[in-house]
């Protein structure tokens, strides 16, 4: 017996479903963009892309310039002090190395 009005529950609901989402389907436009959209929204990305990377290689340049110029200047006027500048920067990069490794094997 449940498997005769199995169908038709399903049938009612089936209408039902269609007849509240008609008015949205007739509000909504199912357009796909054309080829030239997308062409040009990859043109566009790619340059955005492009000057982005732009901007971080000149970044990027202008900050290694300016540390090479200070340790220049820091070995050439005071050799003591970058000496010191070279052991302290190797202390903390093996320091920084180590937390980091340490942190690594407790979250296994």
């Amino acid at each position: 017996m449940n498997n005769e009005h199995q169908p038709t529950k399903e049938n009612e609901l089936d209408h039902i479903l269609k007849a509240g989402m008609e008015p949205m389907d007739k509000e909504v436009e199912d357009t796909t963009p054309s080829e030239e959209w997308f062409q040009q929204f990859v043109l566009q990305q790619q340059k955005d892309i492009k000057a982005g990377l732009k901007r971080d290689l000149i970044l990027f340049l202008l900050i290694a310039g300016c540390l090479l110029l200070l340790l220049s200047l820091t070995l050439l006027k005071q050799p003591m002090l970058f000496l010191l500048l070279q052991g302290a920067v190797f202390i903390g990069g093996a320091a920084f190395a180590s937390l980091v490794f340490f942190k690594q094997v407790k979250k296994i």
